[in-house]
């Protein structure tokens, strides 16, 4: 009876040994807060794990999630960074959806599209990482469009004030050319004395 209580409370520790390590368990509370959409006390628990193991990619991941939803996007594109992608901690289609998502965020919208794209590579099913796919296609088109519609103004700007630039130094030659008509017309008049 002995053996069998001592065997079932190995068992019992061993299936819960993540409760009495502090880093799974720090890890399993701010999951806990993310998922009840506490994101601050959430980023406050990875943070205190990531204290205590900061190599972990899930804590990364996690960390990084976090500072997503609090819209803290270039820090959580910092934290993405710092994650191996062999030893992300997710699925690699999360991993490149979710920074696809941060680039987003920070209109950076050619290297989401490029973070979408493997995201649907590994996981052709994924109908959000083919809308946003799509969604940043079409910010992609509409930044082009913005641009060159910029760029065109810019060019008519340019060639206004040149028209003006022009015009007000065909003015200014035209008086100079008026004034030193009036200059020779003075001096033009004068009689020569002779010197002898």
């Amino acid at each position: 009876m002995e053996k069998k209580l001592t065997i079932l409370l190995c068992a019992m520790i061993f299936l819960n040994w993540h409760w009495f390590e502090p880093v799974s368990k720090k890890n399993s509370e701010g999951i806990k807060a993310y998922e009840e959409k506490l994101y601050n006390k959430a980023l406050e628990k990875f943070l205190s794990a990531k204290g205590i193991k900061p190599s972990s990619p899930e804590l990364k991941s996690n960390t990084a999630s976090a500072l997503f939803n609090l819209n803290k996007y270039q820090e959580a594109l910092e934290e993405f960074s710092k994650i191996d992608p062999e030893k992300r901690g997710i699925s690699g289609s999360d991993f490149f959806y979710n920074l696809g998502n941060t680039y987003f965020r920070l209109n950076k919208f050619k290297e989401a599209l490029e973070n979408y794209k493997k995201s649907i590579i590994l996981d052709p099913e994924d109908i959000n990482a083919k809308k946003n796919f799509e969604l940043t296609l079409k910010k992609i088109k509409e930044q082009d469009k913005n641009k060159d519609d910029k760029d065109k103004d810019e060019q008519k700007q340019n060639k206004n004030k040149n028209e003006k630039y022009k015009n007000i130094m065909n003015y200014l030659n035209q008086k100079e050319k008026e004034q030193m008509k009036k200059i020779k017309r003075k001096t033009g008049n004068s009689k020569k004395v002779k010197d002898w």
